[in-house]
């Protein structure tokens, strides 16, 4: 397996941004119990699922990178 040649700045895609705000919801909505009394119903699941869909869409834009000419 081979890295990509920006690998190294992971932190900066919003692809992966995403990906990992969408697991943290996901990982909230496993304590939803300790909140069903202030959010509404599904707020988690649908706050994942936006950011779940967010990755597809911004994983095939380009993204400028600090010290790459292409992106």
């Amino acid at each position: 397996m081979k890295l990509t040649d920006d690998a190294k700045q992971w932190h900066r895609l919003w692809s992966v941004r995403l990906a990992v705000i969408s697991a943290v919801f996901a990982a909230l909505e496993a304590s939803l119990p300790l909140w069903e009394s202030t959010l509404p119903d599904g707020a988690f699941a649908a706050a994942s699922t936006v950011c779940a869909l967010g990755v597809g869409v911004v994983r095939v834009l380009k993204q400028k990178l600090p010290g790459r000419d292409d992106g």
